[in-house]
């Protein structure tokens, strides 16, 4: 049977994107991608259970991502473990490196022990022996053999599949679907094989057997056909649903000698279904619920009022039920920086990116903005990495195509918090990341500065606010203990916002750019040529106190307050006024805040320090 599954809400899509993903990573891809659907055949998916297991076992791999996590610091061990520096500092340095490397392997092992003492306590006798050892050794060839027991202990089929079983059926649990079917930690001591089968069952068989029961509704197969098909299938692994449907057949109606127009007829009344996400009669259902996907289902026994006149009840069929199952290999993990309580953070959440446009593209960016977010290189953020492959993809539909995308950020913990951010990708946006982020965006060398402001970009937030906190923080460094006061990277969000700003109106936005740009640069460097000044009087400690004041009248929207501190700023100096101040201060092409944090991140900067950041990044 003939299966079409078309596109339709973000979280069905990146299911589908998921389900695609699983078959490119088992090089069988028997689903033909159409415009706007996928067509597959129902008795391709007899393997699609064993196909699932294999992608998330190679996606979280626990003895391969304990090799990859610990090379580096074995690598330095071998190699610097039996060397001895005459430079005292230089000694003490290659010490401390050693004992900070081998700590790190025991945190990284010891993570893993307690759990392989649960399924192999030879094994973790073996691996405790070794771990033992990382404290004294003190030769390479000692450490060599260290690394070869424990990689070659955590390798071992049982122990592997094991801990990687557990690991992958934990995050799927934990963050999309609760504790249905293998899931549920009860079935933690079936073997893999059993839990392979566990899913066939739950989530593969009944698409397949829909298959013959559309092929019965087609008179596809004769009486014979029929009892002969039942006798298998009901000594094969399908679920005790479909085991009655079967049972009531081969008694009710072959037994009888019925006629196939009489199976028909109870197979359209009693078990093809209509199903209210993809709205085909296809076969049997159930009732969507958190187990399909907790970030947005919920527990509809416990939330009767959410539903009209407390029907509960919202059948889906075990086609949507699977590709719901795929979502997490649709999804892609990246990482962000965040600021709590004053302090930067890294967190990951879970990414998706939707726009109305064919499978095929779909597919593609996804997989795209998946492999932009693995990179090594932290200089580039993977949405702005994203939006420049689509429009370099298609000059022609890069305008449409652009405004009908949004991308998805997913943070979900089962039985506690779901948290689910929708934002779109503006033209505007777009037209930034295209022409303008590689002379500005690029040049922030401080990659969580860098990620924040991508990060208001994209939900389309104003950057001034992480511009004003940044130039706080720089102006707050204590330069006696060595930490060196930076503006030029605030001159560039500063930038950015304005060219924004600039897009958002469109027209004459490119020459509105440019001549906006130099009035910046003109502020920007009369700041830095006052900092120079005052420096080379020894003098510059006066302007912390017009700094903050400064900042702060820029956040109040005081222009009057801030161009009596630039006033008092040049008298102190024997200097008058530029009147680039007052020609901008009057014109409506710049904004106070831009003027104000231009020149701000001048009096903070050092004539040296563009060319520096420039030559850092290239």
């Amino acid at each position: 049977m003939k299966i079409k599954v078309y596109l339709n809400d973000w979280f069905y899509n990146a299911g589908i994107v998921g389900f695609l993903r699983i078959l490119e990573a088992n090089d069988d891809e028997f689903a033909i991608k159409r415009n706007n659907y996928i067509e597959f055949d129902t008795e391709s998916l007899r393997k699609f259970h064993k196909y699932y297991f294999k992608y998330f076992f190679q996606k979280y791999n626990v003895a391969e991502n304990v090799e990859n996590r610990t090379k580096n610091s074995f690598d330095y061990l071998e190699n610097n473990i039996e060397v001895i520096l005459e430079n005292k500092d230089k000694e003490k340095e290659r010490k401390d490196k050693i004992k900070s490397n081998k700590k790190y392997i025991k945190d990284t092992i010891k993570k893993q022990l307690d759990k392989i003492k649960k399924i192999d306590e030879n094994t973790y006798e073996e691996m405790k022996e070794q771990y033992e050892r990382i404290e004294k050794s003190s030769t390479k060839q000692e450490i060599i053999e260290i690394k070869e027991k424990l990689i070659s202990d955590i390798e071992k089929d049982n122990i592997n599949k094991r801990l990687t079983l557990n690991l992958f059926k934990s995050i799927l649990s934990n963050t999309y679907y609760g504790q249905p079917s293998f899931l549920n930690v009860i079935k933690t001591s079936i073997s893999y094989e059993g839990q392979q089968e566990l899913m066939y069952r739950d989530y593969v068989s009944n698409i397949v057997e829909t298959g013959f029961i559309n092929g019965i509704m087609k008179n596809e197969y004769s009486i014979e056909q029929i009892k002969e098909y039942i006798e298998n299938a009901k000594e094969s692994n399908i679920t005790q649903e479909m085991g009655k449907i079967y049972s009531k057949i081969e008694k009710d109606y072959i037994g009888r000698s019925k006629t196939i127009e009489d199976i028909q007829k109870y197979l359209k009344e009693k078990v093809i279904k209509s199903c209210s996400m993809c709205e085909n009669e296809i076969g049997l259902t159930t009732n969507y619920s958190e187990g399909n996907f907790v970030p947005l289902a919920i527990s509809s026994d416990n939330a009767r009022n959410f539903f009209w006149n407390q029907n509960v009840k919202m059948p889906i069929c075990d086609v949507c039920k699977l590709i719901l199952f795929c979502i997490p290999a649709g999804m892609t993990t990246i990482t962000k920086t965040i600021k709590e309580n004053g302090e930067y953070r890294e967190k990951q959440v879970l990414s998706f990116v939707n726009f109305d446009t064919k499978v095929d593209m779909l597919y593609k960016t996804n997989i795209n903005f998946g492999n932009k977010s693995r990179y090594e290189n932290k200089n580039e953020n993977p949405y702005s990495e994203l939006i420049l492959d689509i429009v370099e993809q298609d000059k022609q539909v890069s305008i449409w195509q652009l405004d009908n995308i949004f991308v998805v950020e997913l943070e979900a913990e089962y039985g506690a918090y779901s948290r689910i951010e929708y934002f779109n990708i503006k033209k505007y946006i777009s037209l930034f990341f295209k022409d303008y982020a590689k002379k500005t965006l690029s040049k922030i060398w401080d990659y969580r500065y860098k990620l924040q402001i991508v990060d208001y970009i994209m939900k389309n937030k104003d950057i001034k606010y992480i511009i004003n906190d940044r130039l706080r923080a720089e102006m707050s460094k204590e330069e006696a203990k060595g930490a060196k006061k930076n503006g030029y990277n605030s001159f560039l969000a500063t930038q950015i916002r304005m060219i924004l700003n600039n897009l958002k109106k469109e027209g004459k936005e490119v020459e509105d750019i440019k001549k906006n740009n130099d009035k910046l640069y003109v502020i920007y460097n009369l700041g830095v040529q006052i900092h120079e000044e005052l420096k080379s009087k020894e003098e510059d400690n006066k302007l912390d106190g017009y700094t903050y004041k400064m900042l702060n009248s820029i956040k109040a929207g005081n222009k009057k307050e801030f161009m009596d501190i630039v006033i008092r700023l040049h008298i102190a100096m024997g200097k008058d006024v530029s009147p680039i101040f007052i020609e901008t201060m009057q014109t409506t092409g710049l904004d106070f805040e831009s003027i104000g944090h231009s020149f701000l991140a001048g009096l903070i900067s050092n004539k040296y320090e563009k060319k520096e950041e420039e030559k850092i990044n290239g």
